[in-house]
Parts: C-alpha cells; structure tokens; sequence
C-alpha cells in the first residue's frame, strides 16, 4: 500500500493558514467580548430596586454573571430572595433564578432546589431601567454601598428606606 504525501511547502502553507484563521478569528471576537464584560460591570454592585408588585427589592449583581434578588416587606424586613444568574447581551438582560432564601423565625434559611427552567428576559429602556418582557418594569433607584449578602443562619436583615 502506498502512503500519499504532501509537500511540505503544502504542509507548512496549510499550517500558517489555519494559526492566520485562529488569530484573526481571536482578533475580531476578542472586542465582542470585552465590550459584553463591560456592560455586566458597568451594572454591577448592589442597588435598591423598585418595581410594580413588590414593596422594596435589593438587586445584588456581580460582573462575573451571579448574584441575588431580595425583596423586602414595607416594614422593611426580608421576605425572600432568590440568587440569580444574569447576562447581558446587548439591550437584554436575561436572568435565571436558583437557591430559595427566606426568612423563617427571625433567621435566614436557604434552600436550593435546581435552576428555573425560565428564563426571564427584561429590555434596558436606559441606564437606570429594565422593562421585562410582559410589563413589569424595574427602576434601579440608587446604589447601595454597605450592602451585605444575607447568609444561611444569620439574623434577617431589615432595610432602611
């Protein structure tokens, strides 16, 4: 049986086509991402958020995708939250909810089920807004510096209006 061999000028052109392709495919994707990561920083941090149906939420987001949504009862004391994974892709954002957090007898309990099968999609209408799909509108009022994430076991925080 006889092998075929290429030249190995073929070879070798073939070799700096396919490192050319790879590097100018890096080249052009790189900027998309970057500019994505930029976005979900931009919106990172912990802010006081208002919508149509709940009294008071706190949004907590993190550059890298995660965090957590709390809502607040008109008194102030935690009722529930939930943690989230969101993305930001263009003008959308959407977000998945994970872990269960409430409180129960004064303390926070948390329990994770599994992620939603729903994913829930929203429109940023500008920098301080996101429409989610079907209505509901979420008003990012202010950010919230001294914001800590709740844990399992600790004493359920109130927030101050």
């Amino acid at each position: 049986m006889k092998l075929l061999r290429r030249p190995c000028s073929q070879s070798l052109l073939l070799s700096f086509l396919q490192t050319f392709a790879l590097i100018l495919c890096l080249f052009l994707l790189l900027p998309l991402a970057a500019a994505a990561e930029a976005g979900q920083r931009d919106w990172a941090g912990s802010w006081l958020v208002v919508s149509e149906r709940d009294a008071q939420l706190v949004w907590q987001l993190n550059a890298d995708g995660t965090g957590f949504a709390y809502g607040f009862q008109e008194s102030g004391r935690l009722s529930h939250g939930f943690a989230i994974n969101w993305k930001l892709v263009g003008d959308r954002v959407r977000v998945r909810t994970g872990a269960q957090l409430r409180c129960a007898g004064g303390k926070v309990a948390v329990a994770f089920t599994g992620w939603s099968p729903v994913t829930l999609d929203f429109a940023v209408v500008d920098g301080r807004h996101w429409l989610q799909e079907g209505g509901k509108l979420l008003s990012f009022q202010r950010r919230l510096q001294g914001w800590e994430t709740p844990r399992a076991g600790a004493e359920c925080p109130k927030l101050a209006s």
